[in-house]
């Protein structure tokens, strides 16, 4: 092969590489922070009783993944009329991927005491978690509705800026403490890490760039 064939070649691997790592936008991300304690005094435990993650799966598809803390589970009692876990949403989703004995309403439900306000969206374990058998692994399921993304979860409408509640029970040392908690947010969607296919062009791209600098040397 001519040296100025081999130029061009190493040089359209090069661009490939680099302009190979610009293509859709990665996946958005939004952490929601349980840091409001509605439970009775002296509250429900530690400041921080775990997170919700959400997670762009596709176009109109968000996974979402609660993570309590310290012991504490979700559990369905007085606090929120028998749910454990209520949000907000425009229009009308389809939830799913719940574990078995899980399921959801969709109607207009107001937080006992209007502490966090009104939510569209409720999650119920039923016998899975009873006050007295908290439900203390992560729950993850999908919500699904055309256009939906991190962004389109909504609070209460409450000066406390409320996105999720949870009925739930923290063990404190084998006394429990139950009550409601809400999770907030603040801060701009976290970008997740490039991808290995997107990472491996754009080394390919920076490794023939450097050939092509040395062959331009020895000419």
């Amino acid at each position: 092969m001519k040296l100025g064939n081999v130029r061009s070649a190493i040089a359209f691997v090069a661009l490939m590489g680099v302009f190979g790592s610009v293509g859709p936008a990665a996946a958005g991300a939004l952490v929601f922070t349980f840091d409001q304690d509605a439970c009775s005094s002296p509250g429900c435990g530690p400041a921080n009783y775990g997170t919700v993650t959400l997670t762009d799966l596709s176009p109109g598809m968000v996974d979402v993944k609660v993570l309590l803390l310290g012991g504490s589970g979700l559990i369905h009692s007085g606090a929120l009329d028998d749910y454990s876990l209520i949000f907000n949403l425009p229009g009308t989703a389809t939830i799913a991927g719940l574990p078995s004995g899980w399921g959801y309403t969709h109607t207009t439900y107001i937080a006992k005491g209007n502490m966090f306000g009104t939510f569209d969206y409720e999650i119920n374990c039923g016998s899975m978690c009873a006050p007295n058998n908290p439900w203390t692994d992560p729950l993850e399921f999908t919500v699904s509705e055309a256009g939906i993304d991190v962004n389109s979860f909504a609070d209460g409408g409450t000066n406390t800026d409320t996105y999720f509640v949870a009925d739930i029970s923290n063990p404190n040392g084998g006394r429990a403490l139950t009550g409601r908690i809400g999770a907030s947010y603040t801060g701009v969607p976290t970008i997740p890490a490039p991808e290995p296919v997107t990472m491996s062009l754009f080394g390919m791209g920076l490794a023939g760039m450097a050939v092509l600098r040395r062959r331009k040397s020895k000419v």
